[in-house]
Formats: C-alpha cells, sequence, structure tokens
C-alpha cells in the first residue's frame, strides 16, 4: 500500500472515530426528570415549582392568553405578575438546551381547567413553544425532530375525556392528533 493510501486511511478511520465518539454523546439519555405535571397544592401548582425569570415572564406576557386578561393584569405589578406562574425546568431534547413547564393561577387559567406553557429559556430570552390547556400534561418518552412529544389531557366529572397530542415541528409544538372518549364514572 502506497505512503497516500495510509494517510487516506488513518484519516478515514480517525474521522469514523470521531463521528462515532460524537453520537454517543449526543444520543446520551437525559437525566430523570419529572414528566408528568398536574396541579397540586403547593403554592405555584407544581412540586418544586419556581417564579419565572424576567425573560420568561416577558415571553408569557406576549401570549394571547396574556392578551385576553390584559385589563386583570394591567392592574398587577412586575412581582404580582410573576406569582401567576409555576415553573419547572425540564430537558425536552438535550442537557444543551433548558426548557420549562409552566402553570398559570387565576388569572391565567381556565375555569374548569389549568393553562400550561411550554417554554425554551436562552437566559436573555425566553420562546414559548407550546400552549395547552387541561387538567395536566405529560411530557413523552416519544420524539419528533429530535424533542419529546407532549400530551395534555382533561376530563369532566360527566366522564368525558379529551387527550391531546403534540408534536415539535422545528420551531414550535403543533397539535397532532385530538381523541375523545367517555369513561364510565360509576
Amino acid at each position: 500500500m502506497s505512503r497516500t493510501a495510509r494517510i487516506i486511511c488513518v484519516l478515514i478511520c480517525v474521522f469514523v472515530a470521531v463521528e462515532f465518539a460524537r453520537g454517543q454523546t449526543r444520543n446520551k439519555p437525559l437525566p430523570a426528570e419529572q414528566s408528568e405535571f398536574e396541579p397540586n397544592d403547593d403554592d405555584y401548582g407544581f412540586k418544586g415549582a419556581q417564579r419565572p425569570s424576567d425573560a420568561v415572564l416577558d415571553a408569557l406576557l406576549k401570549t394571547p392568553e396574556a392578551d385576553e386578561m390584559r385589563e386583570q393584569l394591567e392592574k398587577l405589578d412586575r412581582e404580582d405578575l410573576r406569582s401567576l406562574f409555576g415553573v419547572v425546568k425540564v430537558h425536552l431534547r438535550d442537557l444543551n438546551e433548558t426548557d420549562e413547564v409552566v402553570i398559570g393561577k387565576d388569572p391565567m387559567s381556565g375555569a374548569d381547567n389549568d393553562w400550561f406553557w411550554i417554554v425554551r429559556d436562552m437566559g436573555d430570552h425566553a420562546q414559548v413553544l407550546l400552549f395547552a390547556s387541561g387538567n395536566g400534561i405529560d411530557l413523552l418518552k416519544t420524539r419528533t425532530n429530535g424533542y419529546k412529544d407532549i400530551e395534555s389531557y382533561w376530563g369532566s366529572a360527566a366522564g368525558d375525556a379529551i387527550y391531546h397530542l403534540y408534536r415539535y415541528d422545528g420551531m414550535v409544538y403543533k397539535l397532532a392528533w385530538e381523541h375523545k372518549r367517555k369513561f364510565d364514572v360509576r
């Protein structure tokens, strides 16, 4: 084998080894973290929830839901506005991105359901990736475009249930399907 062929062979082997190592790092499993979110009796609605950062609060206050409540929100100072939300940090793709599940408190909540937002926190600014309402949301193990799929659900005392599945489209989460069903309440 000529010297040039050996150099090419070594370079190919190095390239393959580097790509294999990058793939192993990229596919490293995420640490176990909360994946089911239902309101409870804690101050902010979720166990261990915190108040949102300035960037996350600003993003939440620019949503259509905040616009609907504008008249009530205008009466509140910044800290009162911050107290309307509970935030839990999660990782929807990998450890390099911090995402947050946010729950709203009255008036940033529904009459018979809760309001949830999924927010990407980039430090100095944030982006709302999803708004969903219901009794709770679950971050699923399945993925679309590298991001965990999300399911919201709502049930009534009359036995109605509605499930929504959201998938990441590369920019935000979009509704993939809705499933309605009746269950026996006896």
